[in-house]
């Protein structure tokens, strides 16, 4: 969820969480029923209403779906989300950058393209450690190839893909797929 998600979030959580008659009457209507909350509590819900207010009615929209879903979650799965939603702010800022851009990207691919590596990251968890780590170390070596001798081996085996060949160079490597 982006930050101005969190925000709007907060936002519509505090106006449900008035008085019907304490809710902000459109977008010119003073707001009232904010009392009970502290100063700083006070401040930051105007704040995140004005911010409500500069929002699209779709972007609205968008939140209030996404906060009907939240509403549905376990206890659980909302404490999982919390969690992790702490554990990224403690992230430095480049890599929080880093999994926003991944997430982004995510979000763009086509539902055929999620579902495959749904598939994949299903079956990289039911690896063996020592499977998993093997993985791990050719993927090292292949990353410290120089360019040319990747493009090389790329080429290679799509030759050998399209003969029908097997690859791993006889070492018996080549692994079945479930």
């Amino acid at each position: 969820m982006s930050r101005m998600s969190v925000l709007l979030l907060g936002v519509l959580l505090v106006s449900l969480a008035l008085p019907a008659e304490g809710r902000a009457q459109g977008a010119s209507g003073p707001v009232t029923g904010l009392e009970a909350l502290s100063p700083e509590e006070r401040a930051r819900a105007l704040e995140n209403l004005e911010h409500w207010k500069q929002l699209t009615p779709e972007q609205r929209q968008r939140i209030r779906e996404n906060f009907d879903r939240w509403k549905q979650l376990s206890p659980e799965e909302r404490e999982r989300i919390r969690g992790n939603l702490q554990m990224f702010r403690k992230l430095p800022p480049e890599d929080r950058d880093r999994i926003r851009e991944n997430f982004q990207r995510w979000q763009q691919l086509p539902p055929e393209e999620r579902a495959q590596l749904r598939e994949r990251q299903e079956r990289w968890r039911q690896l063996q450690p020592e499977q998993k780590q093997r993985i791990r170390e050719n993927l090292r070596r292949w990353q410290a190839l120089p360019p040319d001798d990747r493009q090389r081996l790329r080429e290679e085996f799509r030759g050998r893909r399209q003969r029908g060949e097997e690859s791993g160079g006889g070492r018996g490597s080549r692994r079945s797929r479930p």
